[in-house]
């Protein structure tokens, strides 16, 4: 995970705890009043940010709904499943580390 501006890590460390403790995410409203934001424009924007640095992802279709990734981004994924070769030179798409990077990337058809 790319390092998150003051501003993002904020808004992450709000996402957590309020999932945490309703077992749902924050709407785009709860978020913008927490972080004094004027708009849900602005939350919109800032959300995205932490999905383009690999923090959360939102999964499609799910409202308030956050996948917080931590430091399993992308890298972490790749390396998982470069580990999970066989010593033969096969990777098999049942292999952990294979389901968790495709689970990652969004596939639900793979």
């Amino acid at each position: 995970m790319n390092t998150l501006t003051s501003r993002q890590a904020e808004a992450l460390s709000f996402i957590q705890s309020f999932q945490s403790e309703r077992g749902i995410g924050p709407s785009y409203d709860e978020i913008a009043a927490e972080l004094g934001l004027a708009s849900r424009g602005r939350v919109h924007a800032l959300v995205k940010s932490l999905e383009d640095r690999g923090a959360t992802r939102k999964p499609v279709g799910q409202a308030r709904s956050f996948e917080i990734i931590g430091g399993h981004g992308a890298e972490h994924h790749l390396k998982a499943v470069l580990a999970s070769f066989s010593e033969s030179g096969i990777l098999f798409a049942e292999a952990p580390a294979v389901v968790d990077a495709i689970r990652f990337l969004g596939r639900r058809d793979a």
